[in-house]
């Protein structure tokens, strides 16, 4: 029996070794294999709200859907934008209407102006020939060649077209200030109808902004509106974030301050879903100038240290196998680049 249990504990002695060995190894790399900093990834989501106050008539938006910058996915209902649009366009045609009018008036006015004008000047021409045959009658008088009669004659003449052109002159001025009633008018006219023009560009911008423009090109990571919802401007209708790319924030002690560098390749270990790590590459994009405390869920390597430096780094997700809020694994490399032309802090 003792010379069983000899022969079977010299059977297991390799076993035992190659076991012994394993351990060992594995407790020399475990140092090596632990990550040099921790933190979960974080994407830029745009919030998209309404542009316009009103009913949502329409929108079309899931989560998870792909949008292009610039797809239509909702409306607002705009009755009551078109009816202040319709009835402002009235009242610009009723101004313009009125406007012709004045000017068809003013141009009435100005034609009287000129026949009154043209009065006057015959008016003042018969003066002249009227006053000259006064003077020569003065003068036959004086050589006794002209009567009495015919002196008083010439000076009454001569006082009757005096009165007449004053009167034909006092009439063209008012009618030329007659005349420039209309005009006057109708430049009023023009700043009304130049407001209203303001105001139906505001109505015309209102009701382009009554269409739900999708900003960003991204995936729709929630949906807050329904339709047929009364919203206001400003209501946030749903957020989008741009999933090609993650940045993962993460934190660094004092002692591995002096190893990060703006765009350094670093390598992101994730979860691959069946009990392992998969290796990603990642690029430094930002590091923190100031320190911080140690956030709670995050574990350093150097769990002495309370301050750490926040950085991100930013990592290529073409397959969508990164998600917002998933935790992630940095480990830097032996030979980090130098920064690039597009490392700068953002």
């Amino acid at each position: 029996m003792a010379t069983r249990r000899a022969a079977l504990v010299i059977d297991l002695a390799p076993l035992l070794l190659g076991a012994l060995l394993a351990a060992l190894l594995l407790v020399g790399c475990g140092d090596g294999d632990e990550a040099d900093a921790y933190g979960n990834f974080e994407a830029t989501e745009t919030t998209v709200s309404a542009q316009a106050e009103g009913r949502l008539l329409s929108f079309a938006v899931d989560e998870g859907d792909r949008l292009a910058e610039g797809d239509i996915v909702g409306l607002v209902d705009t009755t009551q934008l078109a009816a202040q649009r319709d009835a402002l366009l009235a009242q610009r045609r009723n101004l313009l209407g009125q406007q012709r009018s004045l000017r068809v008036q003013g141009s009435a006015t100005r034609a009287q102006t000129g026949e009154a004008d043209a009065g006057a000047g015959a008016l003042a021409a018969q003066l002249q020939t009227a006053e000259e045959e006064l003077a020569r009658t003065r003068r036959l008088f004086e050589d006794e060649a002209a009567t009495a009669r015919e002196l008083n004659e010439r000076e009454g003449t001569v006082r009757q077209l005096r009165a007449q052109l004053q009167q034909a002159r006092a009439r063209v001025q008012t009618i030329r200030a007659q005349a420039d009633v209309p005009a006057a008018q109708a430049s009023a006219i023009d700043d009304q109808v130049a407001g209203i023009d303001a105001q139906l560009q505001g109505v015309a911008d209102r009701i382009a902004n009554a269409a739900v423009t999708n900003p960003t090109p991204g995936t729709v990571l929630s949906v807050i509106a329904e339709p047929g919802e009364v919203v206001q401007t400003g209501s946030p209708l749903y957020t989008v974030a741009d999933l090609s790319s993650l940045k993962l924030r993460a934190y660094a002690t004092g002692n591995q301050l002096a190893r990060l560098r703006l765009g350094m390749p670093v390598e992101v270990l994730v979860d691959d879903g069946s009990g392992g790590l998969r290796s990603l590459r990642g690029k430094v994009i930002t590091i923190a100038s100031d320190a911080q405390f140690t956030p709670t869920p995050i574990q350093t390597r150097d769990e002495r240290a309370e301050l750490v430096y926040a950085f991100d780094v930013r990592v290529p997700n073409p397959e969508g196998l990164l998600k917002v809020g998933m935790p992630g694994e940095v480990r830097f490399l032996d030979t980090p680049a130098e920064p690039g032309p597009d490392s700068a802090d953002r």
